[in-house]
């Protein structure tokens, strides 16, 4: 059943795909892309309903036709933003379902929530880079600077990038099936002036043959 209560007026303003949960969790297509958006919310433990829709909807991504796959949730699985409330609700969210994104083959995870940029390295999985899940990323820059240079950093080895001084919006572009372009592109030089500059960029390649 559809549950809108606490975002009436997003669930009134905007059309969202119907299959599945209102604006809540959904799925859809575009070009070679296909997009689920989740709730971080929302229930995703393993048997509730969203985690159901979740794996139903993943084993039902043909990868021929849209061979990237890329969820969005609002909170991040992964940030190195001293806060450990945040912290805690991430590493909750990783053994929930990381491994249903690694088991499907989940290319690219983006999140906001932190103000602030972060990109993890490629194929991150249980920590580890290179090891065959995604790449995630936050962009929860329209709030920056917020947080300010007094929140902390926690130190690990999956971090690549992190900006927590310019605005800015993700860009991504799927040239081909192997291919996929990402860029990070500041609305200003961290101190209110300038913009349109691409501070971040990496491929995300795949071999779609193994």
């Amino acid at each position: 059943a559809r549950h809108i209560r606490g975002g009436v007026a997003l669930g009134t303003r905007f059309a969202v795909p119907d299959n599945g949960n209102g604006i809540f969790w959904y799925s859809y297509d575009q070009s070679i892309v296909h997009t689920v958006m989740l709730s971080s919310e929302h229930n995703l433990t393993s048997g509730s309903d969203q985690y159901e829709w979740l794996e139903n909807d993943l084993k039902s991504v043909n990868r021929t036709i849209t061979p990237w796959l890329v969820v969005e949730m609002h909170r991040p699985m992964y940030n190195s933003v001293r806060y450990w409330g945040g912290a805690t609700v991430a590493l909750g969210m990783r053994s929930e379902f990381e491994d249903l994104l690694y088991e499907y083959r989940v290319d690219l995870v983006l999140s906001g929530h932190y103000h602030s940029y972060l990109r993890t390295c490629d194929g991150l999985y249980r920590g580890e880079c290179k090891s065959g899940g995604p790449t995630y990323v936050t962009v929860g820059t329209g709030g920056a600077p917020l947080d300010g240079d007094g929140v902390g950093f926690i130190p690990n080895g999956w971090t690549e990038v992190y900006d927590n001084r310019r605005h800015g919006v993700g860009r991504a572009g799927a040239y081909n099936a192997s291919a996929m372009l990402w860029e990070f592109v500041a609305a200003d030089d961290g101190g209110g002036s300038g913009g349109g500059a691409v501070t971040d960029s990496v491929w995300l390649r795949r071999n779609r043959g193994t």
